[in-house]
């Protein structure tokens, strides 16, 4: 995780287990069941969208839940 001061808030970096990104993006922290706020998808390429690797731009307000290993659930698609 960075903080992106033009974007006003975090770079998270992850993995995809299932499914494909939709309008209106929400997850929830499966530890705490708190929300994450996403305010962005950035830079996905036919390459991180095979591989299920996404830079989400998160809000700093969930800085503590921007954490390696940390996994959310969220809104997917299946058949991705």
């Amino acid at each position: 995780m960075f903080d992106l001061t033009a974007r006003r808030g975090l770079v998270a970096c992850g993995t995809m287990l299932d499914g494909t990104l939709v309008s209106g993006l929400s997850f929830v922290d499966e530890l705490t069941g708190a929300p994450i706020r996403v305010i962005g998808v950035d830079f996905p390429t036919p390459t991180t969208q095979r591989t299920g690797q996404h830079l989400l731009v998160v809000s700093r307000d969930d800085a503590a839940l921007v954490r390696p290993g940390r996994v959310w659930a969220g809104q997917v698609v299946s058949g991705s």
